[in-house]
């Protein structure tokens, strides 16, 4: 057991009959509390109480005397509450007496009997107060006189029985009081003694087994002076306590010193190493003082370095400034084994070792890395070492050093501290280089200086002359200056003359359209009457000829489109509006144009959607459907057997331009190898023969080819001459628009899945169904009256004779003015027809002019003009018009949106 633990348990044992002394002396005063608690808290209180109940009814008894002898009524006031105040207070007194929890049997018989008598002494009471408050102080008196007496004084004897009984009580609490603290003293006299014999035996008991373990390590402890050898005697150790604790931590101690002995026996030995090593490097830094040349350097450096560490064989490498080590000196090297002189920074282990600055060590080397000769035969070394010479973080040169066994640490540190310090020298010799080189290079210079100088006295001369020409120079410079100045403005004014010119080509070429669609109108819509033969007086040849017409003013139509495209392209006006473009809505648009083409010409139509095509474009919607409709347009008029194939897919992945390809393929005439370029180019025909075969204006691919440039993207095509031919169309898609939905998508695909499958019925049914609406709607515009607005008669002839054929009423007015005039003085028009291009009044003022009367504000006015600009419409729209059409006007087109808003109006109105 340790000392520790038996202190603890002497102390503790001690400290319990303390603690046993303590806890008894505080039950006993605990005890003698209790009692006196109860004799103050219970007894006495209760004694406290009752006298002042007591008391209470003596005052009261008192005061109801003076009360009747009073005669000032406003004292007789004054006193009822005082007598009323002690009442209800001697009942509260009583009513606590009765709360208390400690009542015996007998004191709680006494306080009922006590509160019944006190009950009846108040009612007493208040029977007096009442006869004095109603006036009747005689009565009182009576009262008084004959009962209060007797109720009052068995009340003050009820209490002095209860005071009685309470004293009784005390006395016994008092008894037992004394008799417990009797009996406590005695017990708490023999604990004290019990526990002072005990304490006495644990003390002597704990001191003896402690002196004794000491003794022991003492014995031991005083032998240590005497030892001279190192080796300290142990304490036998057979206890675990602190004594025992202790004799291990001497034998601790006696093993620390003599670890200590060995260590300052190899601090001594490091010593002497360290020593030797200053030494030798010392030595070795007065012997490398004053060398200039590194080569000299280098060789001295190894023949004093190497039999230090017992090398075999070593060299010295340094930088040239160029990122190449060069060897500058050998040690016990020959040629044949040192080829290698010169490394590149991370080249071999020279230049690793150049590169990463730090020491590279090999143990084990192969037999045949390099020999060791001598007169007496030859060796391998076995171990090798290479250390980086730096100077201030700069490498400057490499050691490489081997031997035939192992470096020892001592050699080791040797070479680093050298290789440390040698940086320095080198950087000093190159420096001694650099200033001789320097000052070889001045002495050459001043010589050249001389020689130089010589020359430019006479270069003077020359300079002077040439001066003298170059002055003449200059003013012919001058001059040509000025001239090119000229040349400039008269550049500028052509190009302002150009740009004039390219703006008049353009209004030239808006005005020619329109003067070219205004007489086109007449033509297609009267051929186009004449080919119906609404009257039937026409012969087969007759109907022909004006199918024959109609058709011619298409194409010519087709051909003033097209010229009016390319021209806005090469001006720089064509605009792009790019839009969200469903992938479906394309193929059904395609599906719509083309299958009644593909069914005319006998020819097989597909179109084939790839997987892998992204559902969804951002492109300009008119521009893209332009182009797909030329492409297949040109496909169906150079197929006359076969079929044409319309395949969408992925673009390429390596070109940011085609993000989407639309190919058509067909099995036409093909195309020449030496004319796939030429074929874009502006009115060029693959036969532009007078007997050609094959028509058109030769602008539909060049067309083509700008829009496609224009909305990012380009054309390819291949072709077999004889076999067909395939236009490619590469586009960019930018997808993940920001506020387009999910749902909108799948709403949109859904109608254009819809669209698609009433695509082929549409078609099949489309000459009945047009045949059945003609029928019952051909009533539909009878005796209804339409206002045609045109200052050309022919276009006002042919829309008369159109419109007459619907039996609908024609008035005309010649310009906007005569317009309003008519409007205003007939209020039978139902529609009005409004030409753009009149004189007073054109066709934007006089709808501006209309919509400014109220009762004209729902009038239906349609807008016809042959300008055909993207914005014509929007400013139709934003001056007045309900709608508009452009000219040469369809009349089937016209009919139905005059029936459109007519259908409309009439609604409104009912």
């Amino acid at each position: 057991m340790k000392v520790k633990t038996k202190l603890y348990l002497g102390f503790g044992f001690i400290l319990i009959i303390l603690l046993v002394l303590a806890s008894y002396m505080l039950f006993t005063l605990n005890q003698q509390h209790k009692f006196m608690e109860e004799i103050v808290q219970e007894n006495y209180e209760r004694v406290k109480l009752v006298n002042s109940l007591k008391s209470d009814t003596q005052v009261t008894g008192r005061e109801i005397r003076e009360l009747l002898l009073l005669d000032n009524k406003a004292e007789i006031e004054k006193k009822i509450p005082e007598i009323l105040a002690l009442r209800e207070q001697a009942s509260a007194t009583i009513d606590s007496l009765l709360l208390v929890p400690s009542l015996n049997p007998e004191t709680r018989e006494i306080l009922i009997s006590l509160r019944s008598y006190n009950q009846s002494y108040s009612d007493y009471i208040d029977s007096i107060i009442n006869e004095v408050s109603n006036g009747t102080t005689e009565s009182a008196r009576q009262l008084l006189i004959d009962d209060s007496t007797n109720i009052r004084q068995i009340i003050i004897t009820e209490i002095d029985d209860f005071t009685a009984h309470e004293e009784e009580l005390m006395n016994q609490s008092l008894q037992e009081s004394e008799q417990a603290y009797e009996v406590a003293l005695s017990a708490l006299t023999i604990i004290i003694i019990v526990s002072i014999a005990l304490v006495l035996v644990v003390s002597v008991s704990v001191v003896k087994s402690i002196s004794t373990s000491i003794n022991k390590v003492r014995q031991v402890m005083t032998k240590v002076s005497n030892i001279k050898d190192g080796n300290f005697p142990r304490v036998e150790v057979n206890s675990k306590d602190e004594i025992g604790e202790i004799g291990l931590a001497y034998n601790e101690m006696a093993t620390s010193l003599e670890t200590s002995f060995k260590h300052e026996k190899e601090l001594k030995e490091s010593l002497q190493d360290e020593n030797w090593i200053k030494t030798k490097h010392t030595e070795l830094a007065i012997e490398f003082q004053g060398i200039q040349d590194l080569e000299e350097f280098g060789q001295q450096f190894l023949s004093k370095v190497s039999p230090l560490v017992q090398a075999s064989y070593s060299a010295f490498y340094v930088t040239n400034g160029s990122g190449t080590m060069n060897r500058v000196a050998a040690y016990a090297g020959n040629g044949e084994e040192l080829p290698q002189v010169k490394f590149d920074i991370g080249e071999g282990l020279v230049g690793q070792c150049a590169k990463d600055k730090k020491i590279l060590s090999f143990d084990t080397l192969p037999s045949n890395y390099i020999v060791t000769k001598s007169g007496l035969g030859q060796a391998n070394p076995t171990t090798l070492l290479l250390l980086p010479i730096e100077f201030e973080g700069d490498i400057y040169g490499v050691l490489e050093i081997a031997k035939f066994e192992p470096f020892t640490p001592i050699e080791h540190r040797l070479l680093q501290q050298v290789c440390e310090t040698s940086g320095s020298s080198i950087d000093r010799i190159l420096d001694h280089m650099r200033i001789e080189e320097l000052l070889s290079e001045s002495q050459t210079l001043t010589e050249e200086l001389q020689t130089q100088s010589e020359e430019l006295q006479q270069q003077q001369e020359e300079l002077r002359l040439i001066n003298e020409q170059l002055h003449e120079q200059y003013k012919q410079s001058d001059d040509k200056t000025k001239e090119l100045q000229r040349i400039k403005e008269d550049l500028e004014e052509k190009n302002r003359g150009i740009k004039l010119s390219s703006k008049y080509k353009s209004e030239f070429l808006a005005n020619m359209s329109h003067e070219l669609r205004t007489p086109l109108n007449s033509m297609l819509i009267l051929s186009q009457m004449l080919a119906q033969n609404t009257d039937g007086n026409l012969s087969e040849k007759q109907i022909e000829h004006a199918h024959t017409i109609y058709s011619s003013g298409t194409d010519l139509l087709n051909l003033i489109n097209d010229i009016l495209d390319l021209s806005k392209i090469e001006s720089g006006k064509f605009e792009v509006y790019p839009e969200e473009v469903l992938l479906n809505d394309i193929e059904a648009f395609v599906k719509r144009q083309f299958l009644p083409v593909s069914r005319h010409k006998g020819v097989y139509f597909s179109i084939d959607v790839h997987s892998d095509a992204p559902s969804i474009l951002f492109t300009d919607d008119q521009r893209l459907k332009q182009i797909l409709k030329n492409l297949l347009s040109n496909a169906f008029k150079f197929t006359n057997e076969g079929g044409v194939t319309l395949r969408i897919s992925k673009g390429l992945d390596n070109d940011s331009r085609s993000k989407i390809k639309f190919t058509v393929i067909d099995t036409g005439i093909g195309i020449a190898n030496d004319k796939l370029e030429s074929i874009f180019e502006a009115f060029y025909q693959s036969d532009g023969t007078t007997s050609r075969k094959y028509g058109g204006t030769g602008l539909g691919l060049s067309i083509c080819k700008d829009l496609a440039s224009r909305l990012g993207g380009f054309i390819e095509v291949e072709s077999t001459e004889g076999q067909g031919s395939s236009f490619t169309l590469h586009l960019p898609d930018f997808e993940g628009l920001p506020g387009l939905t999910s749902s909108d998508i799948e709403v949109a695909v859904s109608e254009e899945i819809a669209v698609e499958e009433e695509v082929e019925k549409e078609v099949e049914d489309e000459n009945v169904v047009a045949e059945e609406t003609k029928e019952e709607s051909k009533h539909l515009l009878e005796n209804k009256v339409v206002l045609v607005v045109d200052d050309d008669m022919r276009n006002v002839f042919a829309l008369t004779t159109a419109l007459e054929s619907q039996k609908m009423d024609v008035l005309f007015a010649e310009n906007g003015k005569e317009a309003i005039h008519m409007l205003e003085n007939n209020t039978s028009i139902d529609i009005v027809l409004m030409d753009i291009m009149m004189p007073e009044m054109n066709g934007f003022d006089a709808m501006r002019e209309i919509r400014k009367k109220e009762e004209f504000e729902q009038l239906p006015i349609i807008a016809l003009t042959a300008k055909a600009m993207k914005t014509d419409k929007e400013k139709c729209i934003n001056a007045g018009a309900s709608d508009y059409i452009s000219k040469p006007v369809n009349i089937e087109q016209l009919v139905s949106l005059i029936k459109v808003w007519l259908y409309n109006e009439g609604e409104r109105h009912c």
